[in-house]
């Protein structure tokens, strides 16, 4: 009987360790990609939620896999959408990359504070954000 109480235990803190994060995504850029660095992964909205993409001018592309999302719009014009992530660690490294120096570029989450861990600058700007998710 005990043995069988710590197998529960276990599979228990295995299904806590996975948890899915909601990420919101913005950008007036006409292309960005987002990567993450470890061992997270995008996935498909959890039940009863859904994923949405707003494009101002309308969108030319979206490519979505486990480790990167590619967005590439008709022109420069503003992209909202959310994201989902399934994370093992409390702590998710991304890279963002964005058509345009003088484009913005954000993620953000309920569970989450923001940081630039980056700061190198070429054509495609990228910025690497941690997000602390508790």
């Amino acid at each position: 009987m005990r043995a069988l109480a710590v197998l529960f235990l276990i599979a228990g803190v295995a299904q806590a360790e996975e948890k899915i994060y909601e990420l919101e995504f913005e950008s007036d850029s006409n292309w960005t990609s987002i990567e993450i660095r470890d061992d997270a992964e995008f996935v498909n909205a959890p039940a009863g939620e859904t994923m949405n993409v707003t494009a101002k001018d309308g969108l030319r592309s979206y490519t979505i896999s486990p480790k990167k999302i590619h967005i590439r719009s008709r022109t420069r014009g503003q992209i909202n959408m959310n994201l989902f992530v399934r994370s093992p660690n409390n702590v998710l490294g991304l890279t963002i990359c964005k058509g345009s120096a003088s484009s913005y570029t954000w993620i953000k989450s309920e569970q989450s504070r923001q940081k630039n861990d980056l700061k190198e600058r070429n054509h495609c700007e990228p910025a690497a954000l941690v997000l602390n998710l508790f």
